[in-house]
């Protein structure tokens, strides 16, 4: 297959991780694969060795990018486009207007509401992917036709987490006792707040919380304002926060709104349990035993971690290792893009 995959950002996340384990996947299989996206963004960095093609889009110039990228499709042929991202989305959208021959893939990874007709309720758009259950619920309420979604999971390169030592982890950055972690970037939405108001409440003196992500130094006077700063570590931006989860005794994902957090699928294969909220897709994660689910409120975020610390953690790691093993790898993921598009093209 010949695939085109349209990523306008210009900072890296989850979504644009997603998009280079999907291009490498589809390489290593043999697929002819081109990159719309913006020079020296973090996916062009990511993937110019790979063996994917490129062609240079302006993320700031929509439609002057829409217009160079309709006259690119004019001499090149491809079966497939998807489109990752809002300007993205739009960029690709109106690149393929009237056109008849590609198939138009629009990537949906967020819970907000589906509220632009323009992209969401198109006609042009042959099919949209889902990251969890979810986001497809949310999408379906807002009037997108359920047979035109596919759900597939996000996923997680497992040779990267490969050979890390816990121990050597724990010590480097001093880890004791229970260690509870949270990594995201901070914002109001991610629940932070409630993670350290919660551990506060446990009272467990063997005990620290462990805070990684980008602005998460804001929350240091809340620490030191419930008395327990001394045993509140917060280390901002890592880019080896997933080293440094390797360490942690349980991961807490105390968030108020998450569609499918990546952040779980790392703990799941480093053999960390889980502790999530019931929002979003955090239960598809984390149901069945492979993890805890609380309420995204102190009193019962604090009641999950109390009994993460009595309950037989073994087998939650377990069931978590193995459900990700067999539905959450690079592997898995590009096995299921590539099922979807050749189905979209039969």
């Amino acid at each position: 297959m010949k695939i085109l995959n349209i990523e306008s950002a210009t900072n890296f996340s989850g979504g644009v991780n997603q998009l280079i384990i999907n291009v490498k996947g589809l390489v290593y299989n043999g697929h002819e694969v081109t990159v719309a996206c913006v020079e020296d963004s973090p996916v062009h960095r990511a993937l110019k060795d790979s063996g994917a093609d490129f062609f240079f889009i302006d993320e700031d110039k929509v439609y002057k990018s829409a217009l160079r990228l309709r006259n690119f499709l004019k001499k090149r042929d491809f079966d497939i486009v998807h489109t990752h991202h809002s300007k993205g989305h739009t960029i690709g959208l109106l690149a393929l207007l009237f056109k008849k021959n590609e198939k138009l893939v629009v990537q949906r990874s967020v819970l907000f509401p589906t509220t632009n007709v323009f992209k969401y309720l198109n006609p042009r758009v042959n099919l949209f992917i889902a990251n969890s259950f979810a986001v497809k619920d949310v999408m379906r309420r807002h009037f997108v036709n359920p047979k035109k979604i596919k759900v597939i999971y996000s996923a997680i390169d497992n040779k990267r987490l490969k050979d890390i030592d816990r121990e050597k982890v724990r010590k480097d950055f001093d880890f004791e006792g229970n260690v509870f972690g949270v990594v995201g970037n901070y914002s109001s939405f991610k629940g932070h707040d409630i993670a350290i108001e919660a551990f506060k409440k446990l009272d467990l003196k063997n005990s620290m919380l462990v805070i990684v992500g980008s602005d998460t130094d804001e929350l240091r006077g809340l620490a030191v304002g419930l008395d327990i700063s001394d045993r509140v570590k917060i280390l901002g931006f890592r880019k080896d926060a997933y080293r440094i989860m390797a360490g942690f005794d349980v991961l807490v994902i105390p968030s108020l709104r998450e569609s499918f957090p990546n952040v779980a699928i790392e703990a799941f294969l480093l053999g960390v349990p889980v502790i999530g909220t019931n929002v979003g897709g955090i239960p598809e994660l984390l149901s069945n035993g492979r993890g805890i689910i609380a309420n995204p409120t102190t009193d019962d975020l604090a009641k999950a971690m109390m009994d993460m610390v009595v309950v037989d953690r073994d087998k939650i790691k377990k069931k978590a290792f193995e459900f990700a093993m067999q539905n959450l790898t690079a592997k898995k993921k590009v096995e299921g893009l590539i099922k979807v598009y050749e189905e979209l093209l039969s």
